[in-house]
């Protein structure tokens, strides 16, 4: 994990983006997510040790990793929440509970490139969300 904040902090200073705590603040709680956290969820793991940090910053923070290419955005009732891990990666998606599965990029399917060459499109990113219900929500289910 250290390793990847450390890439991700050259790509920001490659950039010519200034290390700021707060940047550094934020990339840390994404590198450290179990989840995937939103915006508000980031600020209020911060807020007690940055008392000045405000939601505003850390959108903006958020904004300049979307633009570098370094977190992705999935969208789970209306919530953006955000994941670091940068390959290109399947997410399985409860709804009922709102967890986010992490897939291995393995899986993930392919189009052939012929039929975008073809179609004049040119794609900037791709995701793939499978939407349903987590074995403990199944579990949850069958009890009641």
């Amino acid at each position: 994990m250290q390793q990847h904040f450390a890439e991700v902090m050259n790509r920001l200073r490659e950039q010519g983006y200034r290390l700021t705590v707060q940047r550094q603040a934020v990339l840390h709680v994404l590198v450290e997510a179990d989840s995937h956290p939103t915006a508000e969820e980031i600020h209020q793991q911060l807020v007690d040790e940055f008392p000045m940090l405000s939601l505003a910053t850390v959108y903006k923070v958020i904004h300049v990793l979307k633009e570098l290419g370094v977190i992705t955005e999935i969208r789970v009732e209306g919530a953006t929440r955000y994941d670091l891990q940068v390959s290109i990666h399947p997410h399985l998606v409860c709804v009922q509970c709102h967890t986010i599965i992490d897939l291995s990029p393995d899986l993930m399917p392919t189009l052939p490139e012929e039929p975008l060459l073809e179609s004049g499109f040119h794609p900037l990113w791709q995701q793939v969300v499978i939407y349903g219900l987590c074995p403990r929500c199944q579990a949850e289910e069958v009890q009641t």
